[in-house]
């Protein structure tokens, strides 16, 4: 089920106080229509009523789909939780899960994500049956050959699935401060099953690569810098 609760938030722009609905877990399955809002970028979307503006509030989300056995949390990275923040609170909170757990069943795979565009990516991407460890090796191989235009500082890399084809994949860069989309870049989907081969004969290589629960090339990236 669907979990919400009513909260008091401050309009960011003419500062009137109001209570509103905010989803703290949403189920696809029960609520489709709460997929629809996410996707079209109106979840948790407050509207003011004195001024009108109209603001999201970024929160952590669980997003689960029962049917595709999909269950991912959506941490948002924020100036006062980092994201080594993140990762050890998440953490954590799995070890406290798991310590509740009947002894006879074991933890759901719960993948983590700290933004909302890669909350929308990892949906498409398993909707579309892809291994997400392949294409984040796929990411990493694309950062590490390109660095120099592709600073895993300043930018993301989304697969866009809606506008891959069989040929190729389509991936987009974005500015990580300022959310703007920029160039596209193609790879050729030949090569992905290359891999997804090499996965089924070697998954711990990519296991190992990507433990999870965040499977990110460019957190792993960034880990690396920070251990130079």
């Amino acid at each position: 089920m669907s979990i919400s609760r009513t909260v008091n938030i401050t309009c960011p722009s003419c500062g009137t106080p109001q209570d509103v609905r905010l989803y703290d877990a949403i189920n696809v399955d029960t609520e489709p229509q709460l997929k629809d809002a996410l996707m079209q970028n109106q979840l948790n979307r407050v509207e003011c009523s004195d001024c009108g503006l109209s603001f999201r509030v970024d929160k952590p989300v669980l997003y689960s789909d029962p049917k595709l056995k999909m269950l991912i949390h959506w941490v948002p990275e924020t100036a006062d939780m980092d994201r080594e923040a993140i990762l050890e609170e998440f953490e954590q909170s799995l070890e406290k899960m798991n310590e509740m757990m009947p002894e006879d069943m074991d933890l759901p795979s719960v993948r983590l994500v700290m933004s909302r565009v890669e909350l929308v990516e990892l949906i498409f991407l398993l909707e579309a049956g892809l291994n997400q460890r392949v294409v984040e090796y796929v990411k990493y191989s694309i950062y590490t050959r390109n660095l120099d235009s592709i600073d895993p500082k300043k930018y993301r890399l989304l697969l866009n699935v809606q506008d891959s084809t069989d040929e190729e994949f389509c991936f987009v860069m974005q500015d990580a401060d300022t959310q703007e989309l920029g160039n596209l870049l193609r790879y050729g989907r030949a090569s992905y099953q290359s891999m997804c081969e090499l996965f089924a004969e070697s998954p711990d290589e990519f296991t190992d690569m990507f433990p999870g629960p965040c499977i990110s090339a460019r957190n792993l990236l960034l880990e690396d810098e920070e251990m130079e």
